[in-house]
């Protein structure tokens, strides 16, 4: 435990790491944030300095990819073909996220490798740097709390050793994120298809109605006013 003896250097090193986990998601940062809950249970750490660090680094490196990706990542793709696909996919994919795009990068935030995607997702599609701002600080905020609990409880519910506490925590937060990613999909996919059945019922149902416009009024009255 010499590592947490100066807390504050434990919270930097959280902190930088979460960072770094924006761009090389193999980087263990939730392991990190799982542990400081775990050690806040043992009194080794306070809880509310371990969300603010993981906040801290997880919206800097959300911060730090957003921008990479606005200004630097479509001058990249445009140069290959694969590029160009993945550019067009991507627009196509915010596009139809539209008003939800909000709750699709909070959500992300608990998939695994969901945040770096995501992150580089929105910087390509040119979402405003403010309201990105504020969308990221939002989940953040969110994942780090959720993260930081999950080590708290492990570690005030159980005897077992550190690393066991830690490997449990991270297993439900894996665990809920892939549901809560299944569930999003799921409404997704359904509303697309209802949207869709409407669309196809208004087209089939339209070729008779007339909204007002006279110069698309139809039949006789139409033909007589020509004439007149």
């Amino acid at each position: 435990m010499s590592f947490v003896a100066v807390p504050l250097l434990a919270y930097l090193v959280m902190a930088a790491v979460v960072a770094v986990d924006a761009f090389v998601p193999a980087v263990p940062g939730e392991v990190l944030v799982v542990t400081s809950g775990a050690l806040a249970a043992a009194g080794h750490l306070d809880v509310g300095w371990a969300v603010a660090a993981a906040t801290a680094g997880a919206l800097t490196g959300d911060l730090a990819m957003f921008a990479f990706s606005r200004r630097r990542l479509p001058s990249v793709l445009d140069r290959s073909r694969l590029g160009q696909r993945i550019q067009r996919s991507v627009d196509r994919a915010h596009a139809r996220m539209g008003s939800t795009s909000a709750a699709a990068i909070i959500g992300a935030r608990f998939i695994p490798v969901g945040r770096t995607t995501v992150t580089a997702a929105a910087g390509i599609a040119g979402i405003r740097p403010r309201r990105f701002a504020v969308i990221a600080l939002t989940g953040c905020v969110a994942w780090a709390g959720w993260t930081v609990a999950l080590g708290y409880v492990t570690g005030n519910v159980t005897d077992a050793p550190l690393l066991l506490q830690v490997g449990v925590g991270l297993a439900v937060g894996v665990l809920v994120g892939v549901w809560a990613a299944a569930v999003h999909t799921i409404s997704r996919t359904r509303r697309r298809m209802s949207a869709r059945a409407a669309n196809r019922a208004a087209h089939a149902g339209g070729g008779s109605a007339w909204d007002g416009d006279p110069a698309r009024e139809p039949g006789p009255s139409r033909a007589r006013e020509l004439v007149a």
